[in-house]
């Protein structure tokens, strides 16, 4: 009878534990999720009072300094006026003098079209100096003339940098034509090479270096042959 007593004790005992240990822990429960819920509505909260500042303050102000653009400034010269002196290795006859003119005509930022002038006074040949013979062409048979028409191709824009601060806009151009060459009492058809370097100074003139070959047939010798005339010259071209 006594072991029947204590059994239930220890049953009743142990049921009473377990359900008190249940409470507790609900009861915990509900304090973490309502601690949780609690947290989550005063971050919300102040989500929201920020926004609501943000949403009340003005908009951000970009302070951009505005610049004035004259159009006057911006030139569009499509006419060029260049003289040029250098000297001419007229081929058998020395270097001369030689002295020229152009006038072009730019048809886009690459491409453009020249009309050419360009005269020099041959010199004697290595025959005439050592044989001592009668001069081979009168002085007015040595007058070399040329006038022919190119077009050229813009290659490579660039800058020169005098200083640090100061430069210069550039171009290198290549150019190809034909013309007639007037030497020696006759008329020739010439073809004319060039490679010109520019700098520009200002908005309307341009400094030019140019190297140039004159290509034509010849038998002021004796024999027929292709002479290449090389001249290097130098000068200013202004745009208009």
């Amino acid at each position: 009878m006594e072991i029947r007593i204590q059994r239930i004790f220890l049953i009743a005992l142990t049921l009473g534990l377990t359900a008190s240990l249940s409470l507790n822990a609900n009861a915990n429960n509900d304090v973490v999720n309502t601690n949780i819920i609690s947290n989550i509505a005063s971050f919300n909260s102040a989500l929201q009072g920020e926004s609501e500042e943000l949403g009340e303050k003005p908009p951000v102000q970009v302070d951009v300094e505005r610049r004035e653009i004259i159009d006057d400034l911006l030139d569009s010269e499509n006419f060029e006026v260049g003289l040029q002196a250098g000297f001419m290795s007229i081929e058998d006859f020395e270097s001369s003098l030689w002295l020229s003119g152009h006038f072009a005509y730019h048809i886009n930022e690459n491409f453009y079209t020249k009309v050419l002038y360009g005269f020099a006074d041959a010199g004697e040949t290595s025959f005439e100096k050592l044989a001592n013979v009668p001069p081979l062409l009168t002085d007015d048979q040595r007058k070399l003339q040329y006038y022919g028409l190119n077009i050229g191709y813009n290659l490579m824009p660039g800058e020169v940098f005098i200083t640090q601060n100061l430069a210069f806009n550039s171009m290198f151009s290549i150019e190809l034509g034909g013309g007639s060459t007037k030497f020696a009492g006759d008329n020739k058809f010439t073809v004319n090479l060039i490679a010109n370097y520019r700098v520009f100074l200002n908005d309307w003139i341009t400094w030019d270096l140019t190297m140039s070959d004159y290509i034509f047939d010849t038998t002021i010798t004796g024999s027929n042959k292709t002479t290449h005339n090389l001249n290097f010259s130098t000068g200013f071209s202004f745009y208009f």
